[in-house]
């Protein structure tokens, strides 16, 4: 924190992490002058005496000495140009806060990927929590970053990045970094591809022999970046993982057993069905970088057999909302993502799907060898015609516009159905025509379904 005494700090956005970059360094700098696009915002920060210019303005931004830039503000934003125009340094929430943390030898294990990045968090929080190692988790999950404790004592910090923060990250060295897989995804925010793949992987920027990456190799950019990490005379250990291939030196699975052959040992931890109740092949995926990161920091083959069955499915990640002998209710409102929605559909049978919303830039075509078992469809938001339009040939569709809606005729569709079926809401798209974000957008329609469910249960 000495290093902020004597600065001044801009601060550009005042979403939940530049309030907390405010709260940071409102008693370890000079003085703080912030900024954010949105005047609803500003009226609410200058009533908190914040002190508000607009930082777009050079001689306003000349008045910094270190421009700290909250997750979500696009490369191109112009206070970012002018700032990099004016050779005024950078900074990020992972930056700040590692360079702290690591002066009181703290371990980072650091997640990133475009799916399942919140389960393996969260995953690798609760075995280290119970057996007893001192972890905080945080990040792009729960509380932002700069809002966790740092305490005297070396703690573990699990961390949660997205490429917003990656894409702004320069200083981070993880001891531990984690790539789950890379689809399309943010496009619109990194302006391309490239782009995007570019900011996922300086996860592994400042790694060295002393680290270790865990990469999914079976994902097709994973591998590239695997490859292009092995020709850098400077790198880390890597656990390669894999559902497609048995490989050395990793955690696998081998029929229903997965195997630790780390160090080309061969031990079975357990069946996956005594390991997890977590549905799909993914979760299987998220169970074998878990055990690889517990196993690389000694936690004990009857740790995980005892602790990793207690660890329950996130809110909005295939939460069951409701089941009785003729249905079950999901609620899948985190697939925001046809990647995400496709490993969602494999998990079900009997399946009246709900989906639709802010339509990313992927085809529907990727779908195709999933839909089978999907006897209706229920679609709303923006693109509820796109997906009508699209599957009308393969199952009954229709556009219910809102989740209301959807909701209702699902559950009446369901009542045409003898065989045990499933209410699936795996939007596949974003939330931001309808929601605020998706977390709101799984609240609304569990709401929906407990009020529907209990009424009909009187």
């Amino acid at each position: 924190m000495d290093n902020y005494k004597n600065k001044i700090i801009g601060v550009l956005g005042l979403g939940i992490s530049g309030q907390s970059a405010i709260k940071y360094f409102s008693h370890n700098s000079k003085k703080i002058i912030a900024w954010d696009d949105a005047i609803e915002i500003r009226k609410t920060f200058k009533k908190k005496k914040v002190n508000i210019k607009n930082l777009s303005v050079s001689k306003n931004l000349q008045l910094i000495d270190l421009l700290f830039v909250s997750p979500g503000i696009k490369p191109k934003h112009s206070v970012l140009l002018l700032a990099k125009k004016l050779k005024i340094n950078i900074t990020s929430d992972l930056d700040v806060f590692w360079e702290e943390a690591l002066n009181r030898k703290n371990k980072f294990i650091v997640v990133t990927g475009s799916n399942g990045k919140s389960t393996v968090t969260s995953m690798i929080h609760h075995l280290l929590r119970l057996t007893d190692k001192k972890v905080f988790i945080g990040g792009n999950i729960g509380i932002p970053i700069l809002s966790l404790k740092i305490p005297n004592n070396s703690s573990y910090y699990v961390i949660e990045a997205s490429s917003y923060q990656l894409e702004l990250m320069n200083k981070l060295k993880p001891d531990i970094s984690i790539l789950t897989n890379i689809i399309p995804d943010h496009l619109e925010w990194h302006g391309s591809m490239k782009k995007y793949i570019s900011a996922k992987e300086k996860i592994f920027l400042n790694q060295n022999t002393n680290d270790l990456a865990i990469i999914n190799v079976d994902n097709l950019e994973g591998l590239n970046i695997y490859k292009k990490i092995k020709k850098r005379k400077i790198k880390p250990n890597i656990i390669k993982i894999s559902l497609r291939k048995k490989l050395n030196n990793t955690i696998y699975l081998h029929k229903e057993n997965i195997i630790d052959n780390l160090n080309n040992k061969n031990i079975i931890i357990g069946k996956v069905e005594d390991l997890t109740s977590l549905k799909g092949l993914h979760n299987i995926e998220n169970i074998l970088f878990t055990i690889a990161v517990s196993i690389h920091i000694g936690i004990t083959h009857n740790e995980i057999r005892y602790n990793l069955p207690k660890f329950k499915s996130l809110p909005n990640r295939l939460e069951t909302v409701y089941e009785d002998k003729k249905i079950e209710i999901i609620n899948d409102s985190k697939a925001t993502n046809l990647e995400s929605c496709k490993v969602a559909l494999s998990c079900f049978d009997e399946i009246i799907w709900i989906a639709g919303g802010r339509r990313k830039k992927e085809e529907f075509t990727y779908l195709n060898n999933n839909i089978n078992n999907i006897k209706a469809g229920f679609f709303i938001g923006e693109s509820a015609d796109q997906f009508v339009n699209y599957f009308k040939d393969y199952f009954y569709c229709k556009n219910s516009i809102n989740i209301k809606d959807a909701v209702s005729d699902s559950l009446k569709f369901s009542q045409t159905l003898k065989n045990y079926n499933t209410v699936l809401f795996s939007p596949g798209c974003s939330s931001f025509d309808q929601f605020k974000n998706f977390e709101e957008r799984g609240k609304i329609f569990k709401k929906m379904i407990n009020n529907l469910m209990f009424r009909e249960s009187l």
